[in-house]
């Protein structure tokens, strides 16, 4: 008895440090207000004003990880257990590890766009493994987006590439710094009895936002069509997709463009597809990622960070369905198992490993633009893209190796 009063005591006194971090962990007073729930530090746009204009803790979502983490219980249950190794056998090694996350508030427009990757990384805790704790804010729009980054509510956002580009030819600070797609992921739907694109005219057509890629897509394809997009077609900003597709099932619209979970929720509803924009053929960054001058040459290294976490999580996305089946089914709030699935298979395959976007791409936002926006005309695309991280990180074999690994294990 004496032999194990004195195992005891000694297993005690060297848990003892490992406890006292974990029990300190738990007794600090959260920053935010909490639903019932695990918070997953992401919040939606209503609450981000509310936030800026009262000062006070955002409402987080109420949505758990537990479906998400299903997928990588076996994971999870080899962290707690090595959280205890290192408690029993190196307590001041684990006190050492337990280095402050740092904060990044990071905005998403419509959920059907590049939230998906990153919520995957946040689910996944790709941003916690780069040492970033990531705050997700939905902000509905790309536009709504980009308003917030401009007034530095936002540090990084997922928005429209021709939003940043026509905030930076009228003076903002913005920059691109990433694109997950090349080109366009939008389809045109029309009521049932608009057999063709030219029936668009004198119709009435949503899209997200004015200027919004949404917006920006559909006038290329509407002048392919032969049609005026400011004459022949009444184009009405809605929201996002999904305000999109109600607004044309009560016919307040007749046609209108939808992404991701939408196009397949309109076809199943019974709406004509009249046009697959991606057919447009045309380089665009869809899905960018932007930030501020400023912020980037304060922030480069945590700037680089998040780029790491951001393509390992498109690697992760591309080869992990289930998880990331789970993640879409969490952000897009719709548990509809072939709407997800059609989802993820049309975007995981347009994802850049290495996800900058071409000069072409931002040649055909300043083209477009040039007509409204005089400074258009003689700008340098190269301008509004920042190159020097992504570059950095092709060059040290980052992305070459990830795949390459992949490939060692399929064999």
């Amino acid at each position: 008895m004496r032999k194990i009063a004195l195992v005891s005591s000694l297993i005690d006194s060297t848990l003892r440090p490992t406890r006292v971090l974990i029990d300190s962990f738990l007794k600090q007073a959260s920053p935010f207000k909490l639903t019932a729930g695990t918070s997953t530090n992401t919040f939606d746009a209503d609450e981000w004003c509310s936030h800026r204009q009262n000062m006070l803790s955002p409402i987080l979502w109420d949505a758990d990880r537990d479906e998400v983490m299903r997928t990588n219980g076996r994971g999870l249950v080899i962290a707690v257990l090595l959280i205890v190794f290192l408690g029993a056998h190196a307590p001041s090694a684990l006190t050492a590890q337990a280095k402050p996350l740092v904060k990044v508030v990071v905005g998403y427009g419509s959920t059907d766009g590049g939230v998906a990757v990153l919520g995957f990384a946040k689910e996944t805790r790709l941003f916690e493994k780069r040492g970033l704790d990531v705050m997700l804010v939905g902000m509905g729009t790309g536009s709504v987006s980009l308003r917030a980054l401009i007034a530095k509510d936002l540090e990084i956002s997922s928005l429209s590439g021709s939003g940043l580009v026509q905030a930076a030819l009228q003076g903002a600070d913005t920059v691109i710094i990433s694109a997950l797609i090349n080109g366009f992921i939008f389809k045109v739907f029309g009521a049932p009895e608009i057999s063709s694109p030219a029936q668009l005219k004198g119709k009435k057509l949503g899209v997200s936002r004015y200027g919004a890629t949404s917006d920006f897509a559909v006038r290329l394809a509407l002048k392919k069509w032969g049609l005026n997009p400011d004459r022949d077609v009444n184009i009405l900003q809605i929201g996002t997709s999904q305000d999109t597709l109600r607004a044309m099932q009560t016919k307040m619209l007749d046609a209108g463009v939808t992404s991701g979970t939408s196009s397949l929720i309109a076809r199943k509803a019974g709406f004509r597809e009249l046009g697959d924009l991606a057919d447009l053929g045309l380089h665009y960054p869809t899905s960018a990622i932007g930030t501020t001058k400023s912020y980037l040459q304060k922030n480069e290294g945590l700037v680089k960070e998040f780029m790491l976490a951001y393509i390992e999580a498109i690697h992760d996305f591309k080869r992990n369905k289930e998880t990331a089946l789970a993640v879409l089914k969490k952000y897009t709030r719709n548990d509809d198992r072939e709407v997800l699935e059609d989802s993820y298979s049309n975007a995981a395959s347009k994802y850049l490993a290495l996800p900058i976007p071409t000069i072409d791409g931002i040649r055909t936002i300043l083209t477009e633009l040039s007509s409204t926006v005089p400074a258009a005309k003689n700008a340098d695309p190269e301008q509004f893209v920042s190159y020097k991280i992504a570059r950095e990180i092709e060059a040290s074999g980052f992305v070459k190796r990830l795949y390459e690994n992949e490939g060692r294990e399929r064999k």
